[in-house]
């Protein structure tokens, strides 16, 4: 299949983790798809779209691009190289994301969690509008993946497996943001055609926290399964749940 036919998808934050497992995903279900994985780390990217390619049972297409989302210029860099490379853009996924496990709470951390993982997301998504507009498989996907910790409905009911005072405040704190924003980017885009999600893929034994052997111990997922949970949502297997964050469980309550 011509490059020119596929669906492009591109995923920040995708050189390990539920990102590379999302993209895993769907170049192993299909041809259709051509995956640009997003790293901070351009030699990571690289290495990782290589391991991706070469792995068995690929049917889609690979590659990769530099993208730091707290930096603008890069940001832009990235836009313009897409521009460029493909001309549109079908698929983009806010992946990239960090947190912090430690206690108490901080306002350096608290800074640096909502600059990558708002701020970063908002960066990313006004910087790519116009190449999702160009989309050729119609309708382009907008999508965020969230988390159900990010639930202020969650959040405060005790009875709620998501129920958790003072824990990982900067990051939860954050996911809520993230949510509003994928609703306000619903809002604003869906007379445009546009399809805007979140996507939860929950709890997974990832290296996001640096430690994914005691995140085993809490009954976490395996990173595929993540990455199988947003890929769901970039099939279209969820559309009828558009505009509202999607997780394991069904549709999370803000």
């Amino acid at each position: 299949m011509a490059l020119s036919d596929k669906k492009i998808v591109l995923i920040t934050g995708a050189n390990q983790g539920v990102g590379y497992e999302t993209a895993k995903n769907l170049v192993q279900s299909s041809r259709d798809y051509h995956v640009i994985l997003g790293s901070r780390d351009a030699s990571k990217g690289e290495a990782a779209a290589k391991k991706l390619q070469a792995t068995e049972g690929v049917k889609g297409s690979v590659s990769s691009t530099q993208i730091d989302v707290t930096d603008g210029q890069s940001v832009d860099a990235a836009a313009a190289r897409i521009a460029t490379q493909y001309g549109r853009l079908d698929v983009l996924i806010n992946n990239a994301g960090i947190v912090s496990m430690v206690r108490p709470p901080s306002r350096e951390v608290f800074r640096r969690i909502l600059d990558t993982n708002v701020v970063g997301s908002l960066s990313v998504t006004e910087a790519f509008l116009d190449l999702l507009r160009k989309a050729v498989h119609k309708p382009p996907r907008l999508i965020f993946v969230s988390s159900s910790t990010g639930s202020i409905t969650h959040a405060s009911n005790p009875e709620s497996p998501y129920y958790s005072p003072g824990g990982a405040i900067e990051y939860r704190s954050s996911k809520a943001a993230v949510n509003m924003m994928m609703v306000l980017y619903f809002a604003r885009l869906k007379e445009e055609g546009f399809l805007v999600f979140g996507a939860d893929p929950g709890l997974c034994a990832t290296n996001f926290t640096g430690d994914p052997e005691s995140l085993r111990q809490r009954n976490a997922a395996e990173p595929w399964q993540g990455g199988e949970r947003v890929a769901t949502v970039v099939k279209g297997e969820k559309d009828s749940d558009v505009g509202r964050v999607l997780g394991v469980y069904g549709v999370s309550p803000f």
